[in-house]
């Protein structure tokens, strides 16, 4: 801050806490409140967290002033700040709070907080391995729970509901969640009410949250015997996301977690498909504190640092088997990347 003559920077949440979208107050102070929430640090690090009314989780924050106040941006205005501010986080929050705290402090700063903040700090990569614990014990409960759900004619929803209590008993604060099945799926989608059916293709995304951070792993599950197709694709996924990951070193771009990957589709005959509209990115950054990488994309010229943190996933849709899904979560490691999950993505296969 002193660096950039900033002597005060006013970080904003929304209060939603997203797997790929950044919560700087969150990071900062450790507030995951329910609803929107200003920080204000200074140069000198005196802190100042100004929240909304109904907000408990405001008295346990420790190092900083707390002010209740319905109208935060007023509340704001009304502590005597300094002329040079920076701003972090304003278009994540509501328009009119978002615009008002930009009259405050009109000069963004996300970006050079991004940077700042992309190598996670020690309690955050343990906190994500908590997280990746959780997600690997969830999985492990789907497939001991698969046979059962689809004898009985379980629907998606609720077979995701039972997933997502499961992981939460076991410590998971948060969770986001994909899951659908079909025989033959264009992509993965929130679950519906069609009901589980042996010979669907089960894909799941489990992406549990501790102390803040979130952690994904992604899965493909067959609901009886696979055909020699499926088999045979999904193993070529898991070959690229073993390439992709090789790639991870400090020093490297994110585009080059994808050139791995895609070497291995091409060279199987399938370039054309890891392209858009096909795809979107092989990967993404974890928040809720700071989402750097950002997106393993082709277009993230972006290099990667040691103690960053982001989820590989090769998922894509190919012409024999549709649209498959692994993935896991790795840390930039000194030498390359070392994964926080197990590491088996492969195939299950469970007998209805």
């Amino acid at each position: 801050m002193r660096a950039d003559g900033i002597e005060a920077v006013i970080f904003a949440s929304s209060g939603l806490h997203l797997i790929d979208e950044p919560d700087p107050v969150a990071h900062l102070l450790g507030h995951r409140g329910a609803g929107a929430a200003v920080a204000v640090l200074r140069a000198d690090g005196r802190a100042v967290l100004l929240v909304g009314h109904g907000e408990p989780a405001a008295a346990r924050v420790d190092g900083c002033a707390v002010i209740v106040d319905a109208d935060p941006a007023a509340a704001l205005a009304r502590l005597g700040l300094p002329r040079a501010l920076g701003a972090v986080g304003l278009e994540r929050v509501h328009f009119a709070l978002g615009d008002a705290l930009a009259e405050i402090a009109p000069h963004g700063w996300d970006g050079r907080f991004d940077q700042l903040s992309a190598a996670r700090t020690q309690s955050e990569i343990a906190a994500a391995g908590r997280a990746t614990a959780i997600a690997e014990a969830g999985y492990a409960w789907l497939l001991a729970r698969a046979p059962a759900a689809v004898r009985d004619g379980m629907r998606e929803c609720d077979f995701a509901i039972e997933i997502n209590l499961h992981m939460r008993a076991l410590g998971a604060e948060d969770s986001f969640l994909m899951l659908n099945c079909l025989p033959r799926a264009p992509a993965v989608m929130p679950s519906s009410e069609r009901v589980m059916r042996a010979g669907d293709l089960l894909l799941v995304e489990l992406s549990p949250c501790v102390d803040g951070q979130f952690t994904q792993i992604c899965r493909t599950v067959s609901l009886g015997e696979p055909a020699a197709s499926v088999r045979a694709d999904h193993a070529l996924l898991v070959r690229a996301l073993a390439a992709g990951i090789a790639a991870i070193a400090p020093g490297a771009p994110v585009r080059a977690i994808c050139d791995g990957i895609d070497a291995v589709m091409a060279a199987a005959g399938h370039g054309a498909y890891s392209r858009p509209p096909h795809l979107r990115r092989r990967g993404h950054g974890l928040g809720c504190g700071t989402v750097w990488p950002g997106d393993i994309a082709h277009d993230n010229e972006i290099l990667l640092e040691r103690d960053m943190l982001f989820v590989v996933h090769p998922n894509q849709f190919l012409p024999d088997a549709g649209y498959l899904m692994c993935g896991a979560p790795v840390r930039v490691g000194a030498h390359g990347a070392e994964l926080l999950g197990y590491g088996a993505a492969d195939l299950g296969v469970v007998a209805p």
